[in-house]
């Protein structure tokens, strides 16, 4: 399974798919695949090395191990890390997406941080391979007007928005170009653990946004249930 998290304009996509990888009903990887650069390593004060580059390289001679490429972060999460710099991000997408997923998508469910949706980025390709592409937006009239107004370029893609809702819900299906699959609250306090600002809690994914995530991964984990998309 390999579910990709993207956003349209700024903010969202990491916390969302960090949230998704954290309540994943089976224990899911996090790749952090965004073209303008990785934000975890630098908020929790982690190297990058191992991380999406060694993962790049070890996929292009054959089979790679996650967990030979991945660190686990204080929240509980297992996260393949990307360098800060664009270019250095931008050069282990393109590496990646040029490999064959079995080499690096078979091991355990996959969640991919692509981060911006943006025309020519070197994270296209990943979103073609996903099982479900999804974008992060917010609630707002501006935010929900910038998703009517999207070319998004792949199949198999949902909205999943972030704060209240500015129209109510059964209003939107025919104003937006993909469906409307899960609605989430604004929560500073998992933004903070995710963000490393704040130590997570035993209990920090029972409740918010990763309680409302935790619905979304079981309806997309299951694969007879489409959401929003073709099944596969």
């Amino acid at each position: 399974m390999l579910i990709a998290v993207t956003s349209l304009k700024s903010g969202g996509a990491t916390t969302v798919a960090a949230a998704l990888a954290a309540i994943w009903p089976e224990p899911a990887c996090l790749i952090e695949a965004d073209p303008a650069g990785g934000d975890l390593g630098g908020w929790h004060r982690l190297p990058d090395a191992p991380g999406l580059a060694s993962l790049a390289n070890a996929c292009r001679t054959g089979q790679a191990d996650l967990t030979e490429h991945a660190t686990r972060l204080p929240f509980g999460v297992d996260v393949v890390l990307a360098a800060a710099g664009r270019p250095q991000a931008s050069a282990a997408i393109g590496l990646l997406a040029d490999t064959e997923p079995a080499r690096w998508a078979k091991e355990r469910p996959i969640v991919l941080d692509v981060g911006r949706l943006e025309p020519g980025s070197p994270a296209l390709p990943l979103l073609e391979l996903a099982d479900m592409v999804l974008v992060v937006a917010g609630g707002d009239v501006l935010s929900l007007l910038r998703v009517s107004l999207a070319d998004i370029p792949v199949r198999r893609a949902g909205l999943v928005t972030v704060g209240p809702l500015a129209h109510p819900r059964e209003d939107l299906a025919g104003l937006l170009p993909l469906p409307l699959v899960a609605e989430m609250p604004w929560d500073r306090h998992s933004a903070e653990v995710i963000a490393g600002t704040r130590r997570p809690r035993r209990a920090w994914t029972r409740v918010g946004l990763p309680a409302t995530a935790r619905a979304l991964a079981a309806t997309l984990a299951t694969p007879t249930i489409p959401a929003g998309g073709d099944p596969r």
